[in-house]
């Protein structure tokens, strides 16, 4: 699906600067935006991924803990 909208983006970008003479320019920096706004997505994505795993894997040894608390 990524990269549908990628290819989608960049077709775009492309036809924008076929019909402008100086839309190369506008090309590049419309592509720079791009990419960075996916490595900065992606940059979020992973770490929200990470911390919920690391909620995910505490909350399991909460409730180890309780479980052993209540049979001693």
């Amino acid at each position: 699906m990524a990269e549908l909208k990628n290819s989608r983006t960049q077709s775009r970008l492309e036809k924008i600067a076929r019909e402008h003479g100086s839309g190369w320019v506008n090309y590049e920096a419309e592509a720079e935006a791009v990419r960075k706004k996916t490595a900065r997505l992606k940059a979020l994505r992973l770490a929200k991924e990470a911390a919920d795993k690391r909620a995910a894997v505490d909350e399991g040894a909460v409730a180890k803990k309780m479980t052993k608390k209540k049979s001693v």
